[in-house]
Order: structure tokens, then sequence, then C-alpha cells
């Protein structure tokens, strides 16, 4: 019987016996863990590039220079295990889950297909499956090596915020000569002698404007100047936000300065959202209580590039969390209050943030 089967099709039946048993065997989906039953974790979409038909060709190639890859080792397997055929050396600055997601969006945007993906050696390498056009690539380890560091592998922005009772850079503001990086200070809108002494600091300084909106237990100068819940319409919020930002320069986003009850009020965040997605800028909530009616996938579903954070007492503890996060994630924000502990804390940063494969840069670049 089996000779009268085209062998064509002979061929296409064993290589979909031989996925559908490679699925069986390792488990599909894209998930992490070192037991072999980690359930599938959802990854978050963003847009995917049209990729060309040379970049659909050569996936393999282009998920090589994506991944940085420094050597490869090709291992002789008889046979499909968790061991893998190929092993694909890489520099240490980024965590592997990072690595992980890069290498699943590069796949995707090669129009290929990953079958699954699993952390392995604690945390430092992964296996990887996909196929692409040219159809199943063999199994994969992404390891990275220690002795190999990527700069520029992930980014840190480090603000400082100065609060209306603020002395240091009203009256001593050549103590912020001691930070030689990249870095923002945020400062509120309502409190011009603030901004007229940011101006005149370094080139290393970006200001964030930090507008005053409706909370409890706001200062009297903030209150006179603040963005109030019952704007009449989207018009009018717009104007004041207008009239705030006008005292800044290259505005591509901003803070809140209190809005505890603004940013719980339904009805003003709806407007509020509105106006920042119209103006297309970013938005900082760092009130206490959070944004209730603007949540990050909101804010992503009306392409409004925004997040939350709190000041937090300045700590050693606080810089190693944040660094952890920017190699997780690629991208993190260390929020400081400006004081002159906190400019003590800081002065090591540069050197620690380079060994680890991390750039200084602008909060306006991680938003």
């Amino acid at each position: 019987m089996l000779h009268k089967i085209p062998l064509k099709i002979l061929i296409g039946a064993a290589v979909f016996l031989s996925a559908v048993l490679v699925g069986i065997w390792f488990g599909t989906g894209f998930g992490f863990g070192k037991s072999s039953k980690t359930p599938e974790v959802a990854q978050p979409k963003e847009p995917t590039p049209e990729a060309d038909t040379n970049d659909i060709l050569f996936l393999n190639k282009n998920l090589k220079n994506a991944l940085n890859v420094h050597r490869e080792i090709t291992l002789n397997r008889t046979k499909d295990t968790l061991s893998a055929s190929e092993i694909w050396l890489v520099p240490n600055g980024m965590s592997i889950p990072n690595y992980a997601l890069r290498a699943s969006r590069e796949v995707e945007r090669c129009k290929g297909k990953i079958h699954w993906m699993r952390e392995i050696r604690d945390g430092r390498a992964a296996l990887i499956k996909y196929e692409g056009e040219q159809g199943i690539y063999p199994l994969t380890e992404i390891r990275v090596i220690d002795s190999l560091w990527l700069p520029n592998s992930s980014k840190l922005a480090v603000v400082l915020a100065v609060r209306e009772q603020n002395k240091m850079l009203k009256n001593n503001p050549e103590l912020l000569e001691q930070l030689d990086f990249r870095y923002n200070l945020l400062i509120p809108s309502s409190r011009p002698e603030f901004l007229e002494a940011g101006k005149k600091l370094n080139a290393n300084i970006n200001i964030i404007p930090w507008i005053p909106m409706e909370g409890h237990a706001v200062y009297s100068a903030e209150k006179k100047n603040q963005i109030p819940i019952g704007v009449a319409n989207e018009k009018e919020l717009a104007k004041m936000l207008d009239e705030a930002l006008k005292k800044f320069d290259n505005v591509s986003g901003f803070a809140s300065f209190y809005g505890e009850d603004f940013l719980v009020h339904a009805s003003s965040v709806e407007k509020f959202g509105n106006v920042l997605a119209s103006k297309d800028l970013w938005f900082w909530d760092l009130s206490k209580k959070g944004i209730a009616s603007l949540s990050p996938n909101e804010c992503s579903q009306k392409n409004i590039r925004c997040r939350r954070n709190y000041l937090e007492a300045e700590s050693d503890a606080l810089i190693t969390k944040t660094l952890r996060t920017a190699r997780i994630n690629g991208k993190a924000i260390l929020l400081f209050e400006l004081t002159e502990k906190s400019l003590e804390l800081l002065k090591k940063l540069p050197s620690i943030a380079e060994k680890q494969g991390t750039s200084l840069v602008y909060a306006e670049e991680v938003f």
C-alpha cells in the first residue's frame, strides 16, 4: 500500500508526526522554571515590524544578531533529548527572561513559531525550540557567559524629586555637580524659584514637570495652581495643562504632584486620558493610591505611555533592587528625593551600572 502513496506526502506526514512527538515529549508553551510542568505564560503583545523575504529566509541568522550571540557550539546529538544540539553563548548584562522575550519577538517578526522555551541552569540559560520557513530548527540552548559583558543592554533613569520644602536646589545647587551622569530633576510647576535654579545647572540634567493635581494636604502654593476635579470639559483641561507646561522646555510628558483625589475621580480621569492621547504626552502617576480609572492596560489601549511609582526612602537596597529590575525588564527608573543622602548614595551608581551593562539615561528614554 505504501508504494502507492506519493513520496512528498510520506515525507510531509513524517515531519508532522515528528513535531507532534517532540511537543508531547517536551511539553508545549512559552514558560520558565525548573520543572517540566511549567504552565504556559502569556507574553504581552507588541506591534511587530513587517519582515521582508530575506528576514523570513534567514530567520536563524537574524535571531543570532538580535541576541548578540558571541560564539556557537555545535554538538552531535543522535536523537532529540533535553540536551541541546546547539549552544549559543551570549553576553552578560541582560537576564535570560529578557533574552527569551527578544528571541520570541524576533522569531515572530520573521514569520516563525516558538514551539516552547524553558529556563534552565538556575536562570543562567534557556532552551528554545522553534521553526521557520526552512523547517524546525535544532534544540538550542541560549547561555549567558560571565566573561563577556554587553554594553547598553539595559537602561536606568535616575530622577531626583524636588519637594516643596526642598532647600538644596534653592540655596546649594552646586552640590548637584557631584553627579557626573545623566539624570532628571522633578520640579513642581508651582515653584518658579526651583525651576529657575534647575535651568542654570549643567547639561547632564533634564527637568520633568511635576504638576499639582487635586489631593488632600496640598500646600497653599500648589493649591492655587492645581488641576481640580470637575474641570468643565477637555478643552478647559488642555488649556490648564498648557499653562503649566509652557514654563518648561521640550516637554514630552509630566508627573502628578499630589493628585490622590483627582486620579480616582472617574470623570476627571477620562477627560485627562483623552487630553494626554491628543497631545501625545506620557504620564507618571506618583500618587500613593495610583490611577483608579486609567490602568496601564487602558493607557495602552489609548496609546498613552504611563506608569506608576511613589517616593520611597533612599537606600542602597533600593538601588540594588532597581538595577536588578533594569537587567530583568531592560529598563527601570530610580526615584529619590533630592537630599544630601541621595547624592551620596548615587556617587557610585555609574560604575556599578557599567559593570552590568546598564546605561544611565533620561527618564524620557524609559517612557
